[in-house]
């Protein structure tokens, strides 16, 4: 049976030797012989040594690796095994140098008289008592630890008593420390307690091990083991011994560190490799070898975990030692995450102390009812009422949890809007660049807790089955606008290819719940441009016939993107609630794993589903389906802008490729003429060649390379444009001034919006005096309005964002004092807070709307509060409030809901400010 195995082993290895006859003849073709297998570690650290330098010097070569295995089989029997093997597969093939490694492979090399005998050899460590053999060509690389100094480290540092050493003298390696390590031991470290521990059985030796005192330290030189009915490398057998041991171990291998030794004065795997590759380029170069010398193969290594395990100091370590492994500690890994909860459990408990003396009065009160119940009413009324309350406590179960949600998120988002209102004026001023960064950071924590909060709130109505789905006619058109909107400019900042295909066979005209749909892709475009630090996001949009209902279609929405990936294993697992594919504390993303949950639970609801395929490293693909009605009577789109009757030449200048792209779509749809340039140097000279009545430049141009495009338009004689536009993707009152300055006519925000464009070039062209864009500081100009507010974090943030865009503002304090202001001054609109003292926003907002005279009675009412739940938004609009703007306020939606119910109730009120 045994022969046979080698048989078929030799014919597997010939058909490989042949598989490599076509590689390269100029190539150095080394043989490496060694004594064990291929799954040693230390046989890989000086295998990837001798590599890793033959690499890194651009030597060509070809490295063949035979494995003796004497650690597992009988050292004679694989001698003669192996060398037979040698002489078969390598009888026809060319060899330039062969190396051994350890006595077994030296001693085999040395039998083999026939074979390669005029091939130079390197022999590592072929032990204490090799010789070259005669009329051979080699060099010896025996390398020299300094035993004494080792255990002289080791000793220092652990202070021991007694001194254990773990030795096997029937093998070669042993041999071979048995030799060197002994007679220094007993010579120099005779003022200790020495005991030997050679040759002792596994399961005898794991035993002394744990009992070995904690005053004694354990030396481990490589042995070979048998245990649990598995053949052990010293690498595996001294992780078992470790595991258990309480007293330190110490040993000469680097590559044992790692296993839970603690270290030590340690021969490396990796620097002997590369001394062996140095001698073959030797060779190579010069035909013959030089000799070699195995001084400073070692060096001081120390696992940081066993040193803190066995209270070792760092500062007892030789100079210039090497602590790996190294854990900081978790205080260190997160302290700014355990500053911040820490503020946070303050805030959360002083709120939930309040509640909790509320509802012990309301307890105390209960209480004191049920006593006068008891007694006026009977035992048996008795118990049927509480039957009745726990029928009715079980019935609203649902609700109570709804309205603590509620309740809570209001109380969150209350101090939460005024951190992000400030911390957005304090954006908007010139503060130096390390506060705006530490700010930008405080807005993007504060987002990602509304994030969060929004989240909870969905999820909450989702398993409470409160997610009413609307049925409204939309156009596919207004999805993907929706979608590039969003992410568009984020893709350019992050330097991310972003598009959307639309599949032709998909209807243009659909009845469904777009703010459902667009809530999901939402989440699927967002998580795609999270985790793609480089290449692209691509959505497509596809559609097939709903076979149950024939009005209907399903979409499929195809969110691919060449990201991070997510691992095979975490995919069952992605739609789970309050679950993500990286669930650590040190995950680099976030979130609150409740995104796709939600995004999961919509597409179920609208009769479709969300699946996923995934590659880690190379990208994932989201498909998410809905089943949508089709418009069979479908209203024509209104048109989203003008269109000029006569065609003038406009100039656009922008660094980014795909923005170009898109702007020029957007100009040519206007009926202009549009030319594009990539930077400053190529448009001056454009303009230099042709006039052009507007440029329209992005503001990263400013002051480019030393030059700045503005600038140079200004100082034009000739060709000099009429109209002068930037576009940026910062915040648009923050450059106002130095746009001023620079003479530029108008400031856009990116992305652009085709009617505000539209807008701004018309009218800058019919009046080249006029200001700067609508879109900037003018946006109120000539609105009076009413605020009925009593926090007053909230008035100086919605005051700062009104007057910047021209609106005059009014506060007052409570609903009472709002009424009594409307009797006295004439307002355009009123921001109606919901919750203050004397006079809510309910009642104040009942009262305005029965009031006699119709200017007051019919006055537009916009509610901001923190209450977001679709019963109190509903309830209010009940009341007659017009529009509601949750809290935390974002200042483009306050701003666009007060321009619409402005001009729905005054509409001779400039219409340009409609498409903010």
């Amino acid at each position: 049976m045994k022969t046979s195995f080698v048989i078929i082993f030799l014919i597997f290895q010939l058909v490989g030797f042949k598989l490599h006859a076509s590689e390269s003849d100029n190539s150095i073709q080394i043989l490496l012989i060694n004594a064990t297998n291929q799954d040693m570690p230390w046989q890989k650290s000086v295998e990837l040594g001798l590599r890793k330098e033959l690499s890194s010097r651009n030597y060509g070569f070809d490295l063949f690796v035979e494995n003796m295995d004497v650690g597992r089989f009988n050292e004679g029997a694989q001698k003669h095994i192996v060398g037979t093997y040698l002489k078969q597969k390598y009888k026809n093939k060319p060899i330039d140098i062969i190396i051994t490694q350890s006595p077994s492979a030296a001693a085999l090399l040395s039998e083999l008289t026939d074979f390669y005998a005029t091939v130079p050899r390197i022999y590592l460590e072929p032990g204490a008592q090799f010789t070259l053999p005669k009329h051979i060509k080699g060099s010896i690389i025996q390398a020299k630890l300094d035993y004494k100094q080792a255990t002289l480290n080791a000793v220092t540092i652990a202070k021991p008593e007694k001194l254990i050493v773990i030795l096997d003298t029937k093998n070669d390696i042993g041999l071979n420390f048995y030799q060197s390590l002994l007679p220094i031991i007993s010579e120099h470290f005779s003022h200790l307690e020495i005991e030997n521990w050679f040759d002792i059985p596994a399961e005898e030796l794991i035993n002394k091990v744990q009992a070995a005192p904690k005053n004694a330290i354990i030396l481990f030189t490589p042995i070979f083991r048998r245990y649990d009915n598995k053949r052990q490398s010293p690498y595996q057998f001294v992780s078992i011994l470790a595991k258990n041991s309480r007293a330190p171990i110490f040993s000469y291998w680097h590559v044992l560190l790692g296993t839970g030794v603690v270290g030590g004065y340690m021969l490396s795997g990796d620097k002997i490799g590369e001394r062996a590759a140095d001698a073959v380029i030797y060779y190579y170069n010069h035909g013959k070898l030089k000799p070699l010398n195995g001084e400073n193969l070692s060096a001081h290594y120390y696992d940081w975990r066993q040193l803190k395990a066995f209270n070792f100091d760092t500062i007892t370590l030789p100079k210039g030692s090497s602590v790996l492994y190294y854990t900081p500690t978790y205080f260190e890994q997160n302290k700014t995450l355990i500053y911040s909860a820490f503020a946070i459990i303050i805030i959360l408990s002083s709120c939930l102390g309040f509640v909790l003396y509320l509802n012990n009065k309301r307890v105390g009160l209960l209480n004191a009812l049920d006593l006068e119940k008891l007694k006026l009413e009977s035992r048996v009324e008795q118990r049927t009422e509480e039957l009745v309350i726990a029928k009715e406590e079980a019935e609203h179960l649902a609700t109570v949890k709804s309205d603590f949600l509620a309740n809570m998120s209001h109380e969150i988002r209350t101090p939460m809007n005024g951190i992000i209102g400030l911390t957005d004026i304090l954006l908007e001023d010139n503060l130096p660049q390390k506060h705006k960064h530490l700010l930008d950071k405080i807005k993007y924590s504060s987002d990602q807790l509304l994030v969060v909060i929004n989240d909870i709130l969905d999820f909450s109505k989702i398993e409470a089955g409160q997610i009413n789905l609307e049925e409204y006619a939309f156009s596919i058109n207004s999805v993907v606008d929706y979608i590039t909107t969003m992410f568009e400019s984020q893709a350019i900042d992050k330097g991310i290819e972003f598009s959307v295909v639309v599949n032709p066979k998909v209807p243009t005209s659909l009845i469904g719940d777009i703010v459902r749909i667009n809530q999901v892709l939402l989440n699927l475009c967002s998580n795609a441009i999270k985790f793609t630090p480089y290449g692209k996001v691509l959505v497509t949009i596809e559609a097939e016939p709903f076979t149950e209902q024939s009005n209907a279609t399903l979409l499929h929405f195809i969110v691919k993107d060449s990201g991070v990936g997510i691992a095979e294993q975490n995919l069952p697992t992605m739609f789970d609630s309050f679950t993500q594919a990286d669930s650590s504390t040190t995950r680099k993303f976030g979130g609150t794993g409740l995104g796709l949950s939600i995004s999961k639970r919509l597409c179920e609801l609208m009769n479709g589903d969300i699946s996923v395929t995934s590659t880690q490293g190379v990208g994932s693909e989201f498909t998410a389906t809905m089943k949508v009605l089709v418009d069979k009577q479908p209203k024509p789109e209104k048109a989203k802008c003008g269109v000029f009757k006569s065609s003038v030449d406009v100039l656009v200048v922008d660094e980014s490729v795909l923005a170009l792209n898109t702007i020029d779509k957007q100009i040519k749809a206007l009926g202009l003429n549009c030319t594009i340039c990539i930077s400053a140097e190529q448009a001056i000279k454009q303009i230099k060649s042709k006039h052009y009545k507007v440029v329209i430049a992005d503001w990263g141009l400013h002051k480019k390379g030393n030059e700045s495009l503005f600038v140079k338009l200004n100082e034009l004689s000739v060709n000099k444009p009429g109209v002068v536009i930037l576009m940026t993707q910062l915040n648009a009152n923050a450059i106002f001034d130095e746009a001023k300055a620079l003479n530029i006519d108008a400031v856009l925000q990116k992305p652009l919006k085709d009617k505000l464009l539209f807008e701004v070039i018309k009218s800058n062209l019919d009046n080249t005096a006029a200001a700067p864009s609508k879109g900037t500081n003018t946006l109120l100009s000539g609105l009076s309005i009413l605020m009925a507010e009593d926090n007053a974090i909230n008035q100086l943030i919605v005051t700062d964002a009104l007057e910047k865009r021209g609106g005059k503002i009014h506060i007052v304090e409570n609903g009472l004092e709002c009424i009594n202001a409307l009797k006295t001054q004439r307002f355009d609109l009123i921001l109606m807070d919901i919750h203050m003292p004397i006079m809510d926003g309910v009642e104040a907002t009942k009262q305005i709307r029965k009031h006699s005279e119709a200017h007051i009675a019919n006055i537009p009412i916009i509610a901001l509060t923190a209450n977001v739940m679709e019963k109190d938004i509903a309830f209010y609009m009940s009341l007659g409030v017009n529009a509601h703007v949750a809290k935390p306020l974002k200042t483009q939606t306050l701003i666009s809901t007060i321009l619409q119910c402005a001009q729905s109730a005054n509409p001779s009120l400039n219409n340009d400010n409609s498409e903010y």
